[in-house]
């Protein structure tokens, strides 16, 4: 069985069937392509393996398909207006037009990047950063590695409501990014120890001295070639992130940020050298390090244990839990706090005070940003 196979195969299970009909049509589709050597595949194979991947497919095809409204197979895309259900004619429909704009195709799958920047993820690291203030006590200066179009370095402007199981709600942040709804994310657990657990990280301001954001290919907010290609990569029945989207990007327009190109690896000591004595760094990432080589990601982990032996910092890593606070303890950090699914991601914690490590365990958060379990304790 092929990579590209084996890609879609779990795209399906895991993401596809959970949240788009359409997309869970097109994956099947894709993956009998692929089978049987259709033509669809041939397209894939025109990028770098890393490039065959479901969510930069159907990106690719939804970003040319914005340019053709009039297309038939924007009729299935609640995105454009569609209201067509996935049918017997769907797969001949999409076929066609992947193969009629395939020149297109093939260049953004070569390309492009899933710089997916959901906006919703900072509700899960909004108490992350709350939490780190009360540990170091001294105001935060939020640099991105992965940052796309630096939606995520706003955190504490947003509005949040974090809803609890018994219906309880808890409202947070400066709500000051007119324009963007405030975020709602689920708070799993008994809502009294949750609540009594997260309250005193989301409830007092979060001082933010700086913020930049690291990436190899930046997003401009306000550039609308950018603002199309994340569009895109929003899945075409979700109007509600798409909404969000839209008004987070025109909020980061209006109050930019400095977005620095290049690798981290290269650019984040620099970063870190210019945050103010008086200030900690609060290095963070957020679904980023999975797109990285295991090279790259142990890089990053020796650079920031490195960083840390010299100046007081802050590391918070957001991921699934193979790359997430398990590249800072050595193995894989599974499941422990009840987390509902088998697909989740770990929020965790690496503090460097006066040289010393400390590992810290926050929380599991679900996929983009609708759920978080929150449950800070030490690691190891």
């Amino acid at each position: 069985m092929s990579e590209a196979l084996r890609n879609f195969q779990l795209f399906l299970v895991e993401e596809a069937a959970k949240s788009s009909p359409l997309y869970t049509a097109l994956t099947m589709l894709v993956s009998r392509d692929l089978e049987d050597g259709g033509p669809i595949g041939d397209v894939l194979t025109a990028a770098p393996e890393r490039q065959r991947i479901p969510n930069l497919l159907f990106a690719a095809v939804h970003r040319t398909l914005f340019d053709e409204p009039d297309s038939e197979l924007a009729a299935y895309y609640p995105s454009l207006g569609g209201t067509r259900p996935p049918d017997g004619a769907l797969a001949e429909t999409f076929t066609r037009f992947v193969l009629e704009h395939r020149e297109r195709i093939e260049q953004v799958l070569a390309t492009g990047e899933t710089q997916t920047n959901e906006a919703l993820r900072a509700a899960q690291l909004f108490p992350a950063f709350g939490w780190a203030q009360a540990c170091t006590r001294r105001a935060l200066s939020l640099i991105e590695v992965g940052a796309s179009a630096g939606l995520l370095l706003h955190a504490d402007r947003y509005a949040y409501v974090y809803e609890f199981e018994d219906g309880s709600e808890l409202t947070a942040g400066e709500g000051s990014a007119d324009g963007v709804p405030a975020l709602r994310t689920a708070v799993r657990g008994p809502a009294d120890v949750a609540a009594k657990a997260l309250a005193p990280f989301v409830t007092k301001n979060l001082r933010v001295a700086s913020r930049v954001g690291l990436d190899i290919n930046p997003l401009d907010p306000a550039d609308p070639d950018a603002r199309a290609w994340l569009d895109a990569l929003i899945w075409p029945e979700h109007a509600e992130r798409r909404e969000r989207l839209r008004g987070a990007l025109a909020h980061a327009a209006r109050r930019p940020v400095r977005l620095r190109k290049g690798d981290a690896l290269r650019t984040l000591p620099d970063a870190v050298d210019g945050v103010a004595d008086n200030a900690i760094p609060c290095v963070f990432t957020s679904n980023s390090l999975g797109h990285w080589t295991r090279e790259g990601r142990a890089g990053f982990v020796e650079l920031i244990r490195r960083l840390g032996a010299q100046r007081d910092l802050v590391c918070i890593v957001k991921d699934q839990y193979h790359v997430g606070l398990g590249l800072f303890t050595g193995k894989p950090d599974e499941p422990t706090d009840g987390a509902p699914g088998s697909h989740y991601e770990v929020l965790g914690a690496a503090v460097f005070l006066g040289g010393r490590e400390q590992l810290f365990r926050l929380g599991s958060c679900e996929l983009h940003g609708v759920g978080l379990t929150w449950s800070p304790k030490p690691v190891g």
